[in-house]
């Protein structure tokens, strides 16, 4: 399997549905299934209910029709958790888009609705909780590890990230003086769903032995997926540089096994996601956790709301109000970010949270 794969679009079964297949669970070390479906008219898609679900929505409107749930409406901004057992079909309209990962394991139980509107709310006085504004990317953390979601064939909870990496221009240099956006992932294996490149955008991988491979283009019709399979000592050698020079990459990643929310990437170091046993022993993960559960209520709650069309009525309780001050706390995070960020505020400026979102 390469690292980069490319979509080949071909029609998916009887209905007008063209579908990519990305990666396999039978090959690829998470043991997913992961595949693009574009509907190019209004088609019913079941979901089939041996595997658990996953679907990050990248363009257009359809509803999930679902037993434990009755109809939900989705758009652009939605993502799904769907278990094992529920018989969902997804009703779409024409232009309707989505990244589906499916796995034959799951921890999750119950249908989980993500809206990014509620999602961006996630932050208190301390510190943003979901929605991570740096200086080289914003990541929309949906799922996390104390989410019950997918698992992998590890059996290590899954996560499900909705990411841009920014232009590059003012990052720290690699050893051949490009600046670059840099990660050496050694605890874990992930994939990327590209969908939105702008500009010129590649990524290149380091060996077992060290070596850089060739660069290779990104566009919104590739998936770089660090595959790794662990040496000897346990870990992965997952190192990589991504570069995008006069635009930006946005994809959808999942990761095995899930980081927990609290993890950052530094500027010009190879950075990662430490094993879940490190992190999970440190005082601010207690406190991250001890934090969020109250968001993760209001954004499931509210997001269902939304969905079934019934947000209004929630617009005086305390759920909402928890969203209204989240949201606050955020954009108040961002914008003293921006304030330091110097020579790279200007790229940041346009990613800022605002509240007609």
């Amino acid at each position: 399997m390469g690292k980069v794969v490319r979509n080949t679009w071909a029609p998916h079964g009887a209905a007008p549905i063209d579908r990519a297949h990305i990666l396999s669970r039978d090959s690829s070390p998470e043991g997913l299934d992961v595949q693009r479906l574009r509907f190019r008219d209004r088609a019913v898609l079941d979901l089939d209910p041996a595997l658990a679900h996953v679907v990050g929505v990248i363009r257009g409107r359809a509803v999930l029709d679902a037993p434990s749930t009755g109809p939900l409406a989705l758009e652009r901004g939605c993502h799904l958790f769907v278990p094992l057992g529920e018989r969902a079909t997804l009703r779409a309209e024409p232009g309707f888009e989505i990244a589906h990962v499916a796995s034959p394991k799951a921890r999750g139980t119950r249908v989980l609705l993500r809206d990014e509107t509620f999602v961006r709310a996630c932050a208190d006085e301390a510190q943003p909780l979901r929605w991570i504004l740096t200086p080289q990317y914003l990541s929309r953390r949906i799922f996390l590890h104390h989410d019950h979601t997918l698992l992998s064939r590890r059996g290590h909870p899954v996560s499900w990230f909705h990411t841009t990496m920014f232009d590059v221009a003012g990052l720290p240099t690699n050893d051949e003086g490009e600046p670059v956006f840099k990660m050496a992932y050694t605890s874990r294996t992930e994939f990327n769903v590209c969908y939105d490149v702008t500009g010129h955008a590649r990524v290149r991988m380091s060996g077992s032995d060290g070596a850089w491979g060739p660069w290779q283009t990104l566009d919104g019709e590739s998936t770089y997926h660090l595959d790794e399979a662990p040496e000897a000592d346990g870990k992965v050698r997952n190192k990589h540089e991504i570069s995008a020079v006069g635009g930006y990459v946005t994809l959808f990643c999942a990761f095995d096994p899930a980081p927990t929310g609290i993890e950052r990437h530094r500027p010009g170091e190879y950075s990662d996601y430490e094993p879940f046993h490190v992190v999970a022993e440190r005082p601010e993960h207690a406190a991250h956790q001890a934090r969020i559960g109250r968001y993760d209520e209001m954004v499931d709650t509210l997001s269902l709301a939304k969905a079934r069309g019934e947000l209004d009525s929630r617009k005086n309780d305390a759920l909402w109000q928890l969203y209204e001050a989240g949201r606050a706390a955020q954009r108040m995070q961002e914008e003293g970010l921006i304030a330091s960020a110097r020579d790279r505020a200007s790229v940041l400026a346009s990613w800022i949270s605002t509240d007609d979102e």
